[in-house]
């Protein structure tokens, strides 16, 4: 049980474990880092979110994926697949 900082009373509740994968965007003509995205690799479900930075946090929004997208590993296109894989 946790106390929220209106004062309510909340458990938290286990929902899922399991591995994930982050990566990240970036502005190809700036090379500044333009928002990430994480997805969670449940054993009951697989969720995505990018996460968008804001002031001083970031917000999560719900996001779709594809895991035979590439991203960039240190030079190599890699498949999301073949990371998830790899651990």
């Amino acid at each position: 049980m946790t106390k929220t900082k209106a004062g309510r009373i909340e458990e938290r509740v286990y929902e899922d474990s399991g591995k994930f994968l982050s990566y990240y965007y970036k502005d190809s003509e700036t090379g500044k880092r333009v928002k990430s995205k994480i997805i969670l690799i449940g054993k009951n479900e697989t969720k995505a979110y990018f996460l968008i930075p804001m002031k001083d946090k970031e917000l999560a929004i719900n996001a779709d994926f594809d895991l035979d997208s590439k991203v960039n590993l240190n030079g190599e296109a890699v498949s999301l697949r073949d990371l998830i894989n790899k651990t």
